[in-house]
Protein backbone atom coordinates (compact mmCIF):
# COMPACT_ATOMS: atom_id res chain seq x y z
CA UNK A 1 0.00 0.00 0.00
CA UNK A 2 1.51 3.50 -1.45
CA UNK A 3 1.62 6.69 1.02
CA UNK A 4 -1.77 8.04 -0.97
CA UNK A 5 -3.49 4.88 -0.11
CA UNK A 6 -2.54 5.18 3.79
CA UNK A 7 -3.52 8.35 4.21
CA UNK A 8 -6.87 7.82 2.34
CA UNK A 9 -7.57 5.45 4.51
CA UNK A 10 -6.81 6.89 7.23
CA UNK A 11 -8.46 9.70 6.78
CA UNK A 12 -11.49 7.66 5.00
CA UNK A 13 -11.74 5.86 8.65
CA UNK A 14 -11.74 9.05 10.38
CA UNK A 15 -14.52 10.45 8.00
CA UNK A 16 -16.47 7.32 8.14
CA UNK A 17 -16.43 7.18 12.04
CA UNK A 18 -17.66 11.27 11.70
CA UNK A 19 -20.44 10.29 9.67
CA UNK A 20 -21.23 7.66 11.97
CA UNK A 21 -21.31 9.46 15.14
CA UNK A 22 -23.35 11.89 13.29
CA UNK A 23 -25.80 9.76 12.08
CA UNK A 24 -25.93 8.06 16.37
CA UNK A 25 -25.81 11.71 17.18
CA UNK A 26 -29.02 12.46 14.96
CA UNK A 27 -31.18 8.79 15.18
CA UNK A 28 -31.13 9.60 18.90
CA UNK A 29 -32.06 13.30 18.65
CA UNK A 30 -34.67 11.89 16.15
CA UNK A 31 -36.00 9.05 18.57
CA UNK A 32 -35.86 11.14 21.55
CA UNK A 33 -38.16 13.82 19.90
CA UNK A 34 -40.60 10.91 18.71
CA UNK A 35 -40.43 9.50 21.83
CA UNK A 36 -41.39 12.63 23.76
CA UNK A 37 -44.14 13.45 20.64
CA UNK A 38 -45.76 9.85 21.30
CA UNK A 39 -45.22 10.20 25.37
CA UNK A 40 -47.16 13.69 24.75
CA UNK A 41 -49.70 12.48 22.64
CA UNK A 42 -50.29 9.39 25.34
CA UNK A 43 -51.03 11.76 27.98
CA UNK A 44 -53.63 13.96 25.97
CA UNK A 45 -55.07 10.84 24.99
CA UNK A 46 -55.43 9.92 28.79
CA UNK A 47 -56.65 13.22 29.66
CA UNK A 48 -59.63 13.35 26.94
CA UNK A 49 -60.80 9.72 27.87
CA UNK A 50 -60.90 11.19 31.51
CA UNK A 51 -62.86 14.12 30.40
CA UNK A 52 -64.94 12.22 28.30
CA UNK A 53 -65.50 9.92 30.81
CA UNK A 54 -66.37 12.74 33.60
CA UNK A 55 -68.66 14.41 31.11
CA UNK A 56 -70.82 11.55 30.75
CA UNK A 57 -70.88 10.44 34.58
CA UNK A 58 -72.01 14.28 34.66
CA UNK A 59 -74.01 14.05 32.32
CA UNK A 60 -75.93 11.01 33.82
CA UNK A 61 -76.49 12.58 37.33
CA UNK A 62 -79.19 13.94 35.47
CA UNK A 63 -81.21 10.92 34.72
CA UNK A 64 -82.39 10.45 38.71
CA UNK A 65 -83.05 14.18 38.93
CA UNK A 66 -85.35 13.56 35.97
CA UNK A 67 -87.01 10.47 37.43
CA UNK A 68 -87.27 11.08 41.09
CA UNK A 69 -86.80 14.60 41.51
CA UNK A 70 -88.77 15.83 38.98
CA UNK A 71 -86.41 18.13 37.20
CA UNK A 72 -88.08 19.45 33.70
CA UNK A 73 -84.30 20.27 32.67
CA UNK A 74 -83.04 17.39 33.24
CA UNK A 75 -83.18 16.01 29.87
CA UNK A 76 -81.93 19.85 27.96
CA UNK A 77 -78.96 19.67 30.57
CA UNK A 78 -78.23 16.18 29.54
CA UNK A 79 -77.57 17.04 26.28
CA UNK A 80 -75.47 19.77 26.37
CA UNK A 81 -73.52 17.89 28.82
CA UNK A 82 -73.30 14.83 25.82
CA UNK A 83 -73.08 17.40 23.07
CA UNK A 84 -69.71 18.44 24.79
CA UNK A 85 -67.24 14.94 24.06
CA UNK A 86 -68.11 15.37 20.45
CA UNK A 87 -65.11 17.58 19.57
CA UNK A 88 -63.11 15.33 22.75
CA UNK A 89 -64.11 11.75 20.44
CA UNK A 90 -62.30 13.77 17.45
CA UNK A 91 -59.26 14.78 18.98
CA UNK A 92 -59.05 11.59 20.73
CA UNK A 93 -59.46 9.39 17.04
CA UNK A 94 -56.66 11.90 15.87
CA UNK A 95 -54.52 11.28 18.14
CA UNK A 96 -54.55 7.49 17.31
CA UNK A 97 -51.19 5.74 16.29
CA UNK A 98 -52.67 2.14 15.37
CA UNK A 99 -55.00 0.05 14.00
CA UNK A 100 -55.51 -1.42 18.17
CA UNK A 101 -55.77 2.27 19.42
CA UNK A 102 -58.92 2.90 16.68
CA UNK A 103 -60.16 -0.33 17.48
CA UNK A 104 -59.90 0.75 21.23
CA UNK A 105 -61.83 4.04 20.44
CA UNK A 106 -64.31 2.46 18.40
CA UNK A 107 -65.37 -0.08 21.22
CA UNK A 108 -65.70 2.81 23.43
CA UNK A 109 -67.81 4.93 20.87
CA UNK A 110 -70.23 1.70 20.52
CA UNK A 111 -70.33 1.94 24.20
CA UNK A 112 -70.80 5.29 24.53
CA UNK A 113 -73.32 5.19 22.13
CA UNK A 114 -75.29 2.25 23.56
CA UNK A 115 -75.20 4.22 26.90
CA UNK A 116 -76.81 6.95 25.55
CA UNK A 117 -79.47 5.01 23.90
CA UNK A 118 -80.24 3.75 27.56
CA UNK A 119 -80.71 6.81 28.49
CA UNK A 120 -82.69 8.57 26.06
CA UNK A 121 -85.23 5.38 26.75
CA UNK A 122 -85.11 6.55 30.58
CA UNK A 123 -86.38 9.98 29.66
CA UNK A 124 -88.81 9.33 27.13
CA UNK A 125 -90.18 6.93 29.83
CA UNK A 126 -90.18 9.88 32.61
CA UNK A 127 -92.04 11.91 29.31
CA UNK A 128 -94.38 9.74 29.25
CA UNK A 129 -95.02 9.81 32.89
CA UNK A 130 -94.27 6.24 33.35
CA UNK A 131 -91.44 7.12 36.32
CA UNK A 132 -91.34 3.32 38.08
CA UNK A 133 -90.53 1.27 34.70
CA UNK A 134 -87.75 4.44 33.85
CA UNK A 135 -86.95 4.03 37.29
CA UNK A 136 -85.91 -0.01 37.04
CA UNK A 137 -84.53 0.79 33.46
CA UNK A 138 -81.98 3.26 35.34
CA UNK A 139 -81.14 0.96 38.34
CA UNK A 140 -81.32 -2.50 36.86
CA UNK A 141 -80.16 -1.94 33.14
CA UNK A 142 -78.28 1.86 32.71
CA UNK A 143 -76.21 1.69 36.26
CA UNK A 144 -75.35 -1.99 36.41
CA UNK A 145 -74.97 -2.87 33.24
CA UNK A 146 -74.90 0.07 30.56
CA UNK A 147 -72.53 2.81 32.59
CA UNK A 148 -70.54 0.29 34.45
CA UNK A 149 -69.05 -1.30 30.54
CA UNK A 150 -68.24 1.86 29.61
CA UNK A 151 -66.76 2.47 32.53
CA UNK A 152 -64.89 -0.69 32.32
CA UNK A 153 -63.79 0.35 28.57
CA UNK A 154 -62.73 3.93 29.24
CA UNK A 155 -60.74 2.91 32.22
CA UNK A 156 -58.62 0.27 29.85
CA UNK A 157 -57.76 2.88 27.47
CA UNK A 158 -56.60 4.90 30.26
CA UNK A 159 -54.34 1.59 31.43
CA UNK A 160 -53.70 1.04 27.72
CA UNK A 161 -52.01 4.17 27.52
CA UNK A 162 -50.29 4.53 30.86
CA UNK A 163 -49.19 1.20 29.35
CA UNK A 164 -47.86 2.19 26.03
CA UNK A 165 -46.15 5.13 28.30
CA UNK A 166 -44.44 2.89 30.13
CA UNK A 167 -43.15 0.64 26.58
CA UNK A 168 -42.06 4.10 25.49
CA UNK A 169 -40.18 4.98 28.18
CA UNK A 170 -37.78 1.91 28.40
CA UNK A 171 -37.37 2.33 24.21
CA UNK A 172 -36.12 5.53 24.93
CA UNK A 173 -33.91 4.03 27.58
CA UNK A 174 -32.89 1.24 25.33
CA UNK A 175 -31.81 4.00 22.42
CA UNK A 176 -29.95 6.29 25.23
CA UNK A 177 -27.88 3.28 26.33
CA UNK A 178 -27.61 1.67 22.46
CA UNK A 179 -26.67 5.23 21.30
CA UNK A 180 -24.07 5.79 24.14
CA UNK A 181 -22.45 2.41 23.34
CA UNK A 182 -22.31 3.22 19.66
CA UNK A 183 -20.81 6.42 20.86
CA UNK A 184 -18.23 4.86 23.34
CA UNK A 185 -17.20 2.40 20.23
CA UNK A 186 -16.74 5.62 18.01
CA UNK A 187 -15.03 7.67 20.10
CA UNK A 188 -12.39 4.28 20.64
CA UNK A 189 -12.29 3.89 17.21
CA UNK A 190 -11.78 7.28 16.94
CA UNK A 191 -9.09 7.53 19.12
CA UNK A 192 -7.16 4.69 17.77
CA UNK A 193 -7.54 5.99 14.28
CA UNK A 194 -5.54 9.16 15.33
CA UNK A 195 -2.85 7.35 17.66
CA UNK A 196 -2.66 4.70 14.69
CA UNK A 197 -2.29 8.34 12.31
CA UNK A 198 0.35 9.69 14.58
CA UNK A 199 2.32 6.62 14.73
CA UNK A 200 1.95 6.49 10.85
CA UNK A 201 2.97 9.73 10.35
CA UNK A 202 6.04 9.65 12.73
CA UNK A 203 7.45 5.81 11.48
CA UNK A 204 5.96 6.42 7.74
CA UNK A 205 6.14 9.77 7.22
CA UNK A 206 8.07 11.83 9.62
CA UNK A 207 11.47 9.12 9.97
CA UNK A 208 11.85 8.57 6.37
CA UNK A 209 11.61 12.28 5.66
CA UNK A 210 14.32 12.91 8.25
CA UNK A 211 16.65 9.93 6.29
CA UNK A 212 15.83 11.37 3.14
CA UNK A 213 16.90 15.14 4.46
CA UNK A 214 20.20 13.38 5.90
CA UNK A 215 21.21 11.53 2.74
CA UNK A 216 20.34 15.35 0.56
CA UNK A 217 23.07 16.78 3.48
CA UNK A 218 25.20 13.83 3.18
CA UNK A 219 25.31 14.49 -0.37
CA UNK A 220 25.65 18.59 -0.32
CA UNK A 221 28.76 17.73 1.97
CA UNK A 222 30.36 15.77 -0.73
CA UNK A 223 29.60 12.19 1.45
CA UNK A 224 27.88 9.63 -1.67
CA UNK A 225 28.27 6.56 0.16
CA UNK A 226 24.67 6.71 1.93
CA UNK A 227 21.88 5.05 0.75
CA UNK A 228 18.18 4.48 1.43
CA UNK A 229 16.20 1.90 2.26
CA UNK A 230 14.73 0.54 -1.16
CA UNK A 231 12.72 -2.12 0.64
CA UNK A 232 9.49 0.01 1.06
CA UNK A 233 6.72 -0.39 -1.04
CA UNK A 234 5.20 3.25 -1.46
CA UNK A 235 6.02 6.27 -2.77
CA UNK A 236 9.34 6.70 -0.09
CA UNK A 237 10.25 3.29 -1.62
CA UNK A 238 10.07 4.96 -5.13
CA UNK A 239 12.10 7.79 -3.54
CA UNK A 240 14.61 5.93 -1.99
CA UNK A 241 15.10 3.66 -5.34
CA UNK A 242 15.14 6.58 -7.41
CA UNK A 243 18.22 8.92 -5.00
CA UNK A 244 20.32 5.76 -5.28
CA UNK A 245 20.21 5.25 -8.80
CA UNK A 246 21.17 8.67 -8.98
CA UNK A 247 24.00 8.82 -6.77
CA UNK A 248 24.80 5.58 -8.49
CA UNK A 249 24.51 7.17 -11.82
CA UNK A 250 26.77 10.26 -10.47
CA UNK A 251 29.43 7.83 -9.39
CA UNK A 252 29.66 6.08 -12.44
CA UNK A 253 29.87 8.98 -14.55
CA UNK A 254 32.75 10.27 -11.85
CA UNK A 255 34.58 7.19 -12.70
CA UNK A 256 33.92 8.10 -16.16
CA UNK A 257 35.35 11.74 -16.02
CA UNK A 258 38.23 10.16 -14.17
CA UNK A 259 39.15 7.58 -16.55
CA UNK A 260 38.89 9.41 -19.54
CA UNK A 261 41.58 12.10 -17.43
CA UNK A 262 44.00 9.27 -17.70
CA UNK A 263 46.52 8.78 -20.33
CA UNK A 264 46.08 6.08 -22.29
CA UNK A 265 49.59 4.89 -22.36
CA UNK A 266 49.55 4.91 -18.44
CA UNK A 267 46.44 3.28 -18.13
CA UNK A 268 48.18 0.47 -20.08
CA UNK A 269 51.15 0.39 -17.34
CA UNK A 270 49.80 0.88 -14.29
CA UNK A 271 45.63 0.69 -13.24
CA UNK A 272 46.43 2.37 -10.00
CA UNK A 273 45.52 5.77 -12.18
CA UNK A 274 41.89 4.43 -11.87
CA UNK A 275 42.23 5.01 -8.40
CA UNK A 276 42.63 8.84 -8.25
CA UNK A 277 40.00 11.74 -9.32
CA UNK A 278 40.65 13.53 -12.32
CA UNK A 279 42.19 16.55 -10.63
CA UNK A 280 44.73 14.60 -9.19
CA UNK A 281 45.74 13.40 -12.76
CA UNK A 282 45.51 16.91 -14.36
CA UNK A 283 47.94 18.14 -11.25
CA UNK A 284 50.45 15.08 -11.71
CA UNK A 285 50.64 15.75 -15.78
CA UNK A 286 50.86 19.37 -15.40
CA UNK A 287 53.49 19.11 -12.88
CA UNK A 288 55.49 16.07 -14.93
CA UNK A 289 55.19 18.93 -18.22
CA UNK A 290 56.37 21.60 -15.78
CA UNK A 291 59.64 20.14 -15.11
CA UNK A 292 60.30 18.80 -18.71
CA UNK A 293 59.30 22.30 -19.93
CA UNK A 294 61.75 23.14 -16.89
CA UNK A 295 64.50 21.13 -17.89
CA UNK A 296 64.54 21.96 -21.78
CA UNK A 297 67.27 23.28 -23.04
CA UNK A 298 69.58 23.42 -26.62
CA UNK A 299 71.10 20.07 -25.81
CA UNK A 300 67.42 18.20 -26.01
CA UNK A 301 66.76 15.76 -28.84
CA UNK A 302 64.32 16.11 -31.19
CA UNK A 303 63.02 12.89 -29.41
CA UNK A 304 62.58 15.10 -26.17
CA UNK A 305 60.94 17.29 -27.85
CA UNK A 306 58.79 15.36 -29.95
CA UNK A 307 57.39 13.65 -26.13
CA UNK A 308 56.90 16.87 -24.75
CA UNK A 309 54.43 17.25 -27.96
CA UNK A 310 52.82 13.96 -27.15
CA UNK A 311 52.35 14.89 -22.92
CA UNK A 312 51.05 18.33 -24.57
CA UNK A 313 48.53 16.58 -26.38
CA UNK A 314 47.63 14.07 -23.76
CA UNK A 315 47.14 16.87 -21.43
CA UNK A 316 44.98 18.71 -23.88
CA UNK A 317 43.07 15.47 -24.70
CA UNK A 318 42.37 14.88 -21.02
CA UNK A 319 41.55 18.45 -20.01
CA UNK A 320 38.95 18.24 -23.49
CA UNK A 321 37.15 15.10 -21.94
CA UNK A 322 37.04 16.61 -18.63
CA UNK A 323 35.83 20.10 -19.92
CA UNK A 324 32.96 17.44 -22.13
CA UNK A 325 31.69 15.46 -19.82
CA UNK A 326 33.23 16.45 -16.43
CA UNK A 327 29.40 18.04 -16.61
CA UNK A 328 27.04 15.06 -17.92
CA UNK A 329 23.75 16.65 -16.15
CA UNK A 330 23.87 20.32 -17.74
CA UNK A 331 22.47 19.95 -20.43
CA UNK A 332 22.35 22.81 -23.67
CA UNK A 333 18.93 22.05 -25.58
CA UNK A 334 18.22 23.66 -27.98
CA UNK A 335 15.51 22.42 -31.33
CA UNK A 336 17.57 20.77 -33.33
CA UNK A 337 17.62 19.14 -37.08
CA UNK A 338 18.12 15.62 -36.42
CA UNK A 339 18.54 14.75 -40.28
CA UNK A 340 21.52 17.44 -40.62
CA UNK A 341 22.82 16.19 -37.62
CA UNK A 342 23.31 12.74 -38.49
CA UNK A 343 24.26 13.73 -41.94
CA UNK A 344 27.29 15.50 -39.72
CA UNK A 345 27.98 12.85 -37.76
CA UNK A 346 28.57 10.24 -40.77
CA UNK A 347 30.55 13.32 -42.78
CA UNK A 348 33.25 13.03 -40.23
CA UNK A 349 33.92 9.75 -41.11
CA UNK A 350 33.18 9.33 -44.97
CA UNK A 351 37.39 9.22 -45.70
CA UNK A 352 38.09 6.37 -43.51
CA UNK A 353 34.85 4.90 -44.91
CA UNK A 354 35.44 5.93 -48.36
CA UNK A 355 39.53 4.34 -47.39
CA UNK A 356 38.42 0.96 -46.04
CA UNK A 357 35.85 0.39 -48.49
CA UNK A 358 33.14 0.28 -45.85
CA UNK A 359 29.95 -0.34 -47.41
CA UNK A 360 27.19 1.80 -45.34
CA UNK A 361 23.44 1.87 -45.48
CA UNK A 362 22.21 5.44 -44.38
CA UNK A 363 18.44 5.44 -44.03
CA UNK A 364 16.44 8.26 -42.49
CA UNK A 365 12.48 8.44 -42.45
CA UNK A 366 10.75 11.31 -44.11
CA UNK A 367 9.01 11.76 -40.70
CA UNK A 368 11.90 12.63 -39.13
CA UNK A 369 12.45 16.59 -38.68
CA UNK A 370 13.11 18.58 -35.15
CA UNK A 371 13.97 17.34 -32.05
CA UNK A 372 14.80 19.41 -28.68
CA UNK A 373 18.25 17.83 -27.64
CA UNK A 374 21.64 18.82 -26.96
CA UNK A 375 23.33 18.83 -30.18
CA UNK A 376 27.06 18.60 -29.09
CA UNK A 377 26.26 15.99 -27.03
CA UNK A 378 24.34 14.03 -29.09
CA UNK A 379 26.63 14.09 -31.91
CA UNK A 380 29.31 12.71 -29.65
CA UNK A 381 27.68 9.81 -28.75
CA UNK A 382 26.60 8.89 -32.06
CA UNK A 383 30.23 9.49 -33.52
CA UNK A 384 30.85 7.42 -30.26
CA UNK A 385 28.71 4.53 -31.55
CA UNK A 386 30.25 4.74 -35.41
CA UNK A 387 33.82 4.85 -34.20
CA UNK A 388 32.87 1.93 -31.95
CA UNK A 389 30.89 0.42 -34.92
CA UNK A 390 34.21 1.10 -37.10
CA UNK A 391 36.82 -0.47 -34.67
CA UNK A 392 34.39 -4.21 -35.00
CA UNK A 393 34.47 -4.27 -38.74
CA UNK A 394 37.72 -5.70 -40.58
CA UNK A 395 40.29 -3.02 -42.07
CA UNK A 396 38.66 -2.76 -45.69
CA UNK A 397 35.18 -4.02 -46.29
CA UNK A 398 32.59 -4.82 -43.87
CA UNK A 399 28.67 -3.53 -43.62
CA UNK A 400 27.64 -0.47 -41.94
CA UNK A 401 24.08 0.50 -40.99
CA UNK A 402 22.37 3.70 -39.80
CA UNK A 403 18.40 4.29 -39.71
CA UNK A 404 16.48 6.50 -38.09
CA UNK A 405 12.54 6.57 -37.36
CA UNK A 406 9.79 7.93 -35.86
CA UNK A 407 6.68 6.20 -33.90
CA UNK A 408 3.14 6.33 -34.94
CA UNK A 409 2.02 8.97 -32.51
CA UNK A 410 5.19 11.02 -33.08
CA UNK A 411 6.38 11.10 -29.64
CA UNK A 412 9.64 9.11 -30.05
CA UNK A 413 12.98 9.19 -32.30
CA UNK A 414 14.39 5.90 -32.51
CA UNK A 415 18.38 5.96 -33.96
CA UNK A 416 19.17 2.27 -34.78
CA UNK A 417 23.40 2.06 -35.98
CA UNK A 418 24.19 -1.97 -37.10
CA UNK A 419 27.13 -3.25 -38.07
CA UNK A 420 28.42 -7.28 -39.03
CA UNK A 421 32.11 -6.70 -37.01
CA UNK A 422 33.64 -9.14 -34.58
CA UNK A 423 30.81 -8.38 -32.25
CA UNK A 424 30.49 -9.03 -28.20
CA UNK A 425 30.38 -12.11 -26.25
CA UNK A 426 26.96 -12.38 -24.45
CA UNK A 427 28.66 -11.94 -20.71
CA UNK A 428 30.37 -8.96 -21.98
CA UNK A 429 26.92 -7.37 -22.92
CA UNK A 430 26.09 -6.03 -19.62
CA UNK A 431 29.79 -4.64 -18.99
CA UNK A 432 29.90 -2.89 -22.58
CA UNK A 433 28.52 0.56 -20.53
CA UNK A 434 31.02 0.19 -18.08
CA UNK A 435 33.95 2.64 -17.51
CA UNK A 436 36.42 0.35 -18.42
CA UNK A 437 39.63 0.75 -21.22
CA UNK A 438 39.56 -2.03 -23.60
CA UNK A 439 43.36 -3.57 -24.60
CA UNK A 440 43.61 -1.91 -27.80
CA UNK A 441 44.22 0.97 -25.96
CA UNK A 442 41.57 3.25 -27.54
CA UNK A 443 38.89 3.30 -24.30
CA UNK A 444 35.84 2.77 -26.12
CA UNK A 445 34.47 1.75 -23.02
CA UNK A 446 34.67 5.30 -21.96
CA UNK A 447 32.79 6.55 -24.64
CA UNK A 448 29.96 4.06 -24.36
CA UNK A 449 29.40 5.00 -20.76
CA UNK A 450 29.15 9.01 -21.66
CA UNK A 451 27.09 7.95 -24.69
CA UNK A 452 24.99 5.90 -22.30
CA UNK A 453 24.66 8.60 -19.48
CA UNK A 454 24.13 11.45 -22.51
CA UNK A 455 20.85 9.30 -23.93
CA UNK A 456 19.67 8.83 -20.19
CA UNK A 457 19.89 12.32 -19.29
CA UNK A 458 18.31 12.93 -22.24
CA UNK A 459 15.41 10.89 -20.95
CA UNK A 460 16.07 8.19 -23.38
CA UNK A 461 17.27 4.91 -23.28
CA UNK A 462 19.87 2.78 -25.13
CA UNK A 463 20.09 -1.14 -25.69
CA UNK A 464 22.62 -3.33 -27.44
CA UNK A 465 22.35 -6.57 -28.85
CA UNK A 466 25.49 -8.28 -30.43
CA UNK A 467 26.82 -11.75 -31.50
CA UNK A 468 30.67 -12.73 -31.89
CA UNK A 469 31.47 -12.91 -35.71
CA UNK A 470 27.85 -11.62 -36.51
CA UNK A 471 27.96 -7.90 -35.42
CA UNK A 472 26.40 -5.34 -33.36
CA UNK A 473 23.26 -3.74 -33.24
CA UNK A 474 22.44 -0.17 -30.96
CA UNK A 475 18.91 1.74 -30.74
CA UNK A 476 18.73 4.82 -29.23
CA UNK A 477 15.32 5.98 -28.30
CA UNK A 478 14.74 9.61 -27.43
CA UNK A 479 11.49 12.03 -26.79
CA UNK A 480 10.80 14.25 -29.19
CA UNK A 481 10.73 17.92 -27.34
CA UNK A 482 8.20 20.87 -28.52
Amino acid sequence: MNLRQKLLTTFGGLALLTLVTAGMTTWTLNKWRNSERQLQEHYERSLLVKEIQGTTFRAFKELPDSVTGGDNDAREEFEELIAATTPDFEQWAALAHNDQEHQQIQQVRNNYKTLLKEARKVFDLVDAGRRKQALILLDEHVEEEVLENFEKVTEAAIESDRQNRRVIRTQVQNARRTAQLALSIVAFGTISLVLLLLGYLTSDLFTPLREVKQALDDAKRGNWQRRLDEERTDEFGAIAQAYNQMLEEMASRQQVVELAAIPVSDLKKDSHWQKMSSRVILHQMVSQLRSRVANLSSNNTTEDKKALIAQLDLLLQAVSRIAEFGFPLDLNLARTNIRTLICEVLQRFQPELIERAVSIEFDIDPAVNYAVVDRLKLRSALGELIRNALNALPEEGGRLGVRTTVNEDGTELKIEVADNGKGIKQPLIEQAFTPLASENGNTPGVGLALTKAIIQQHGGEITLKSEPEQGTYVQILLPLGA
